[in-house]
């Protein structure tokens, strides 16, 4: 994999440091996809969606968010609250939520990141992360969401690198 996409893929991935809520150790299910009699069925799934007001969907996203980024369980998240058919807006990714929860259960855990903002309107979910790492400057990550009622059905990422020659100390983040 080339370092962009991994990165690109990381920022994804936000810390909800942000969240008063305290992380929880990732517990490595990445098998489950391929015996998918043995995925966690902890919560029950929100897709296929129903019709949801926004202030439900902004409970629902904020969830997603606590349980991906905070909790680091990435099939427990994916399971619960995006559609099968996810649509996924990143070119070095397939499509569909299986394809896109085992790739993303093998990078998670392992990028520092820090949620630095939340927003929810409309049916669109936003995190603007911070990525570091090591021994590089930050990455930010713009991620955004798209809902059709009670489920996440479409995804985008948007990541900038701090240029060497950057004259603002306050880019990005």
């Amino acid at each position: 994999m080339r370092l962009p996409v991994i990165i690109a893929t990381l920022a994804t991935l936000p810390g909800l440091l942000a969240f008063p809520h305290s992380p929880s150790v990732f517990s490595n299910r990445a098998a489950a996809y391929s015996q998918p009699e043995t995925r966690s069925n902890k919560t029950k799934s929100y897709c296929p969606g129903h019709p949801a007001s926004e202030a439900h969907q902004r409970k629902i996203f904020f969830a997603f968010i606590n349980d991906l980024y905070v909790k680091k369980d990435v099939l427990g998240a994916f399971d619960t609250y995006i559609a099968e058919d996810l649509i996924e807006h990143d070119p070095f990714d397939a499509q569909g939520r299986a394809a896109n929860a085992a790739k993303l259960v093998n990078i998670i855990p392992y990028v520092p990141s820090t949620v630095l903002r939340v927003s929810f309107s409309n049916n669109v979910g936003l995190a603007h992360v911070r990525v570091d790492e090591a021994n590089k400057e930050p990455i930010a990550l713009a991620d955004i969401y798209r809902m059709d009622g009670t489920c996440i059905v479409e995804h985008w990422d948007v990541t900038q690198s701090r240029p060497a020659n950057a004259t603002n100390p306050i880019a990005m983040f």
